[in-house]
């Protein structure tokens, strides 16, 4: 069975965390192919698969981060309805149970496409107004 390495590690849930992860990892030249945060009222957990993941792992651990690394299945999924569902047929067949999956977005020529949840509701002006590319649903999946 083919299976990646993921790096997991506690970050703070407070404004800037999350960035100070990212500017580690760019400080270190590491490229994060795909992130997933689950969070509690005080800390997330977040999950990363990186381009350099004994890099990424050291630089964060110097940075003070306790970091976690675990093996994941990237599993191909066919883009149709019920893609997803054919898969679970086959895990639940063999009894298998999902502890979390996050997903990774391709198709945007050279850009990833990341989806976020805001608590304000005005973020999305604000990211607007200081020249960042927002997208409509319609620019995601067709491109």
């Amino acid at each position: 069975m083919k299976q990646l390495l993921q790096l997991s590690l506690f970050v703070e849930n407070r404004p800037g965390a999350l960035s100070e992860v990212c500017r580690v990892l760019k400080e270190a030249n590491v490229n994060i192919y795909a992130m997933s945060v689950a969070d509690t009222s005080e800390f997330g957990i977040l999950r990363l698969l990186l381009d350099d993941i004994e890099t990424g792992n050291a630089a964060l651990k110097s940075a003070g981060f306790i970091t976690r690394e675990n093996h994941v299945v990237a599993i191909s999924v066919p883009d149709c309805a019920g893609g997803l569902a054919g898969v679970f047929d086959t895990t639940d067949a063999l009894g298998l149970s999902v502890e979390y999956m996050y997903a990774i977005t391709f198709g945007r020529k050279d850009k990833a496409v990341i989806v976020f949840r805001f608590d304000d509701q005005a973020a999305a002006e604000k990211l607007a107004s200081a020249g960042v590319e927002l997208l409509t649903a319609d620019e995601i999946f067709r491109g």
